[in-house]
């Protein structure tokens, strides 16, 4: 499998299969932020496809480093450009779904609900927080990623991303 840097040196030859190979090791990841930031499926959905327009358009914009954080930052800043010009906002989140094998039915029932709750109030966190804490712990992002993601600093992503789990912790206890 060709790593980030060989697939955008191709696209930028012209090879469709290229992009093809970023979309499908990228995609899921850059929709799913972009559900964090929008909070709204279709602008989630539209944000991540500009970016790999974006790419398509210009590989040479992508000038090194992680190809999935340059893919989250250009859906961030789409979304965000949507959001101001205040052509989607709609405030939904999506749906949960539940563990694969849940011990019992009670149990799957108990989990789906605690997982939303926790999915409802990060939803409710400030910009900041939400992006910094869904990235780092839920995407796999370094806090360097993140800052850049984010266009700010490293001790900016710190701070939000321990306000975040400060904020977790207080409203779901330690197990959180």
């Amino acid at each position: 499998m060709p790593d980030d840097l060989e697939l955008v040196t191709r696209l930028g030859r012209g090879d469709a299969s290229a992009l093809d190979a970023i979309v499908q090791a990228h995609q899921d990841a850059v929709v799913r932020f972009s559900r964090t930031v929008t909070r709204d499926e279709n602008t989630a959905l539209d944000a991540a496809q500009e970016a790999f327009i974006r790419l398509w358009r210009n590989p040479k914009a992508f000038n090194g480093g992680s190809l999935r954080a340059w893919l989250f930052t250009v859906a961030r800043n789409v979304a965000l450009n949507e959001f101001r010009a205040g052509r989607r906002r709609t405030a939904r989140i999506e749906r949960v779904e539940p563990p694969p094998q849940p011990p019992t039915a009670e149990q799957q029932t108990a989990d789906a609900e605690r997982l939303q709750q926790v999915r409802d109030f990060i939803a409710t966190l400030p910009e900041q927080e939400r992006s910094a804490i869904t990235l780092f712990a839920a995407e796999g992002l370094s806090q360097a990623e993140v800052a850049k993601v984010l266009g700010t600093s490293e001790g900016a992503v710190k701070q939000a991303i321990l306000s975040a789990r400060r904020k977790l912790r207080e409203r779901f206890g330690e197990s959180s």
